[in-house]
């Protein structure tokens, strides 16, 4: 157990754990190493990771789409019916079921899948990322919201992050079979392999830009829900779809990890107890060393 928290999960928090020093003691420009990090370096690691995993992209995504779609329903109905079970008006449910459904694949997950199987591991991790931005860029708005805002409009507006026009223009590339220069994807593979620690640093600092608060039983509840229950869904549609080997152990890593950074910014949007939000993913995150650890260990890292 030590050894697998100092080999995966040690190296991952001293990184984090950098971030937020930086942004304790430098108050830098947060916006611009964000704008770098999601408009260059994200962009690059999708691209580069597609072109690269042509072979397995065409076996998992179909499988991989299923469970994304299932794991999300799941949790988003197991979410709302705790939030019912825990008193929660309208609002707190909101914001509840967004930091349940809403797992940190990219900031946290990719380093986490990297470390623990390796660049084989991280392409797979890759079309994960893609995959679960979908309910992140549009169903997030619409709990957020509390159905105010059209699903459509969401969906729109998805479409105009940069991660989104790494997708079309790889998928671009493979359907269209068009050649690619090895100089050229020597300096996108370059940009991507940044993306990696850019993260890390970006989830210290918005960690060290956060402060703990909101009431302690949904934020517990709500931790439960994403550390622990998460897991056991993913285990049990994993098997349902058949889903084996290295793909099962990633789909279930990456999807147990603690709540993502950006619902809290829907959360602020739409006023739905940003407070709650930021106290579930400061608690589940530090709470993620026990967990994470345990479900490597299962896993067989």
């Amino acid at each position: 157990m030590v050894a697998v928290f100092i080999d995966i999960l040690l190296p991952i928090f001293l990184v984090i754990g950098l971030g937020v020093l930086f942004e304790k003691s430098k108050k830098p420009d947060f916006k611009s190493i964000s704008n770098l990090t999601l408009y260059f370096f994200t962009p690059c690691l999708i691209f580069a990771g597609l072109i690269k995993g042509q072979d397995k992209l065409t076996a998992f995504l179909p499988k991989a789409t299923i469970f994304m779609i299932a794991l999300t329903l799941v949790l988003w109905g197991l979410g709302a019916l705790a939030g019912r079970l825990l008193g929660l008006d309208e609002r707190r449910r909101s914001a509840f079921c967004l930091t349940t459904i809403m797992m940190n694949c990219g900031n946290y997950g990719l380093p986490l899948v990297l470390f623990a199987y390796g660049p084989e591991g991280l392409s797979y991790g890759v079309i994960v990322l893609v995959l679960f931005t979908f309910p992140l860029g549009t169903l997030a708005v619409y709990i957020a919201s509390r159905g105010r805002d059209h699903p459509g409009r969401a969906l729109l507006e998805m479409f105009k992050v940069p991660l989104f026009h790494a997708i079309a223009l790889a998928a671009i590339w493979r359907f269209f079979a068009l050649p690619l220069p090895d100089w050229l994807f020597k300096a996108i593979d370059m940009l991507g392999q940044a993306a990696i620690p850019g993260l890390l640093i970006l989830l210290g600092m918005q960690l060290g830009r956060t402060r703990f608060e909101g009431e302690l039983r949904p934020i517990v509840g709500s931790s439960v829900l994403r550390l622990l229950l998460s897991p056991l869904v993913a285990l049990l549609l994993c098997r349902l779809l058949g889903i084996e080997g290295l793909a099962r152990n990633v789909l279930v890593l990456q999807t147990s990890t603690p709540p993502a950074i950006i619902p809290l910014l829907y959360a602020v949007n739409y006023d739905t107890h940003p407070e709650l939000v930021v106290g579930t993913i400061f608690v589940a995150t530090l709470a993620s060393v026990a967990t994470m650890t345990g479900l490597l260990l299962f896993l067989g890292v």
